[in-house]
């Protein structure tokens, strides 16, 4: 049973057992080191952004009522940090399809993104009675939002396994490709990893568009009482693996003028 998807976040409420401690580490331990390492060392230099040419002109949300839709549900409970950051995922992870030459499905990526972090809001912090982890709690949230638009089964199933995994410290393409990109993507605007991809006018072109605000200050806080309140979670796991250095060490937000 897969760490994240719909059937464990049902069986296990949220909460790692030891086993799914070690198959975390054992299934992520390799890309994220990798990814650690060039994070840091390649910090400066410019990737495979410079190369495409892309700008954020180049990057448009589908022109769809269910993203229209999104962006309303996404505004209606979020702070406006919290709302830059799911735009800015939303970037980073159209932009990581460019590069991998991924294809997708436009509207669920979107949708993915925009709804992600919907369990760190007051309205749907405990949207699920039972759930304990807030990226549950937002997948439960998305899920009946999707259902109330019309979405049928499969497709509302994506939308949760995406929305719920993005906690894992890594998915790979072959667990869902707008899973795959929204992972990425998050875990690239949150601590920078693969921001050695971007070009500093790139990022300086997004943050200038949605700026960090108190974003870094609210992910820090929200998780360390995420970690105290649902002590089995995987943000309890991050939370003890030193998710406040890596948030604070970012190396790619003074370069990028923040």
């Amino acid at each position: 049973m897969h760490i994240g998807r719909q059937a464990w976040m049902a069986q296990t409420l949220g909460d790692l057992s030891l086993k799914d401690r070690m198959q975390l580490l054992s299934h992520s331990l390799f890309p994220v080191l990798k990814q650690s390492i060039k994070m840091y060392a390649l910090a400066g230099r410019t990737q495979s952004n410079a190369r495409l040419g892309l700008s954020l002109d180049d990057l448009l949300l589908p022109d769809s009522n269910d993203v229209k839709q999104a962006i309303e549900k996404m505004q209606s409970c979020s702070s406006v940090s919290l709302q830059n950051h799911c735009l800015r995922t939303w970037h980073y992870a159209v932009a990581f399809s460019k590069m991998q030459h991924l294809k997708h499905d436009a509207e669920l990526l979107a949708v993915s993104c925009l709804l992600h972090d919907l369990g760190m809001t007051e309205q749907h912090y405990h949207h699920h009675e039972t759930c304990r982890c807030f990226a549950g709690q937002g997948a439960y949230a998305a899920k009946d939002w999707s259902i109330e638009q019309g979405w049928q089964i499969p497709r509302v199933d994506q939308l949760f396994d995406a929305i719920s995994m993005h906690m894992n410290p890594y998915v790979a393409v072959d667990d869902g490709v707008e899973a795959h990109l929204l992972q990425q993507a998050a875990s690239c605007d949150v601590i920078g990893s693969r921001g050695f991809e971007f070009s500093p006018q790139f990022r300086k072109q997004l943050f200038q568009q949605y700026p960090r605000l108190d974003f870094n200050q609210h992910m820090i806080e929200f998780t360390q009482h995420e970690a105290f309140t649902r002590p089995q979670s995987r943000t309890a796991m991050v939370v003890q693996s030193g998710f406040k250095h890596l948030v604070n060490l970012n190396p790619y937000l003074e370069k990028a003028g923040q």
